[in-house]
């Protein structure tokens, strides 16, 4: 059974975006839908067939009071449904620890939070991402070294 995180989000984020997020962080990573279309799979050179990462196709709730019975954590009362749920899989492996990160990056950057066990992840400081001078969201160098680390440069034994 993986790691299931969840960003609540009061945008729907496009896929290739969220798709992006991972490939930031292995540049060597591929993707593709899960043959009943339900997921994208990220797959990592170290991944075995198997994915390092599943963005499961994201899904809508409109009450509140049901996210918090179902994820065990309040959500900021000023958000105004439709709430979007975005569910990640994660293996339990150190190697794709790298990718626990993407849902917090959902949460941040489309107006929500990402939520793990009955509690909100935090937003780590400094975060990894800043908006450059074009508007666009640009990794910070030192998350780019940290991913490669985590990643690319990982030794394979």
């Amino acid at each position: 059974m993986p790691r299931i995180i969840t960003a609540v989000t009061q945008e729907v984020p496009e896929v290739l975006d969220v798709v992006s997020l991972a490939l930031a962080r292995d540049i060597t990573a591929t993707y593709t839908r899960t043959a009943d279309n339900a997921a994208v799979a990220i797959f990592s050179d170290f991944s075995d067939r198997r994915p390092s990462l599943e963005i499961v196709r994201p899904s809508l709730a409109a009450d509140a009071r049901e996210l918090t019975r179902i994820f065990k954590v309040d959500f900021p009362r000023d958000w105004e449904p439709p709430y979007v749920i975005n569910q990640f899989l994660v293996p339990w492996e150190e190697r794709c620890d790298v990718f626990t990160q993407v849902p917090i990056d959902v949460g941040v950057m489309f107006h929500g939070v990402a939520v793990s066990e009955g509690s909100i992840l935090p937003v780590p400081e400094p975060w990894w991402w800043r908006v450059t001078d074009q508007g666009r969201w640009r990794p910070t160098r030192a998350a780019q070294e940290q991913w490669r680390r985590a990643t690319v440069d990982r030794p394979t034994h």
